[in-house]
């Protein structure tokens, strides 16, 4: 599996499924971090969630369609 690289604004989600989130930032989080993460954010109905994510858990989110056109979720 190739490294995918990541931006900030990017939609991702977990490779084992979940919610899309939206990166807020990427780097090293927490006092003994030694590789990068992303904070990522998403919206539980109303509510704000926010996690870190080791990279290699993400995966780009895949586009959908709606009502002709093509947008991210």
């Amino acid at each position: 599996m190739a490294d995918q690289e990541f931006k900030v604004g990017e939609v991702v989600k977990l490779r084992s499924g979940g919610p899309d989130m939206t990166i807020e930032g990427i780097g090293k989080y927490g006092m003994a971090a030694t590789d990068d993460s992303a904070k990522c954010v998403w919206f539980e109905k109303t509510n704000r969630k926010e996690g870190i994510f080791a990279l290699p858990l993400l995966k780009h989110a895949e586009p959908r369609q709606t009502h002709g056109t093509l947008e991210r979720a």
